[in-house]
């Protein structure tokens, strides 16, 4: 019994040590701060070289019948606030070449700019020769189950 309360709570320690410290709120204002404006009013996109070299990694890696990557480009800003959590991420719209496929495809990622790192929900679907985001599928099975 002892080993079994022990077990339990090393495994709580290590869960609550293990958990991603929340983005502050200097985070949000130094992403907000550097969004640009331009003329018309609207925001400038961000290119961010450093942010494109992890995108085409995280693509390279991630989905191997992709010959190239060839545009990418900022879509949004996103943030979330309330009492208990506290996130905010980029998404960017990238374009590539898929192998056996002349037309272009369309693939969307996310860059979580106090990480640093990039994800994806979306992946290649055969019977449909695009990409599908898996995210809303397992979402709406989540909620039908």
């Amino acid at each position: 019994m002892k080993y079994l309360i022990f077990l339990c709570f090393l495994l709580l320690s290590v869960n609550i040590y293990s958990q991603e410290e929340k983005a502050s709120i200097e985070d949000f204002v130094s992403e907000h701060q550097g969004l640009e404006e331009n003329e018309s009013g609207e925001i400038t996109p961000i290119n961010d070289r450093e942010i494109n070299k992890k995108i085409r990694f995280f693509i390279e890696e991630r989905f191997v019948n992709v010959e190239f990557t060839r545009n990418i480009i900022w879509d949004n800003y996103q943030t979330f606030i309330s009492p208990y959590d506290r996130y905010h991420f980029h998404t960017f719209i990238v374009q590539v070449r898929v192998q056996g496929h002349d037309r272009l495809k369309y693939l969307e990622v996310t860059y979580y700019p106090r990480t640093e790192k990039v994800e994806s929900g979306f992946e290649w679907d055969d019977e449909t020769m695009e990409f599908e985001d898996k995210t809303k599928v397992k979402e709406v099975e989540a909620i039908n189950s």
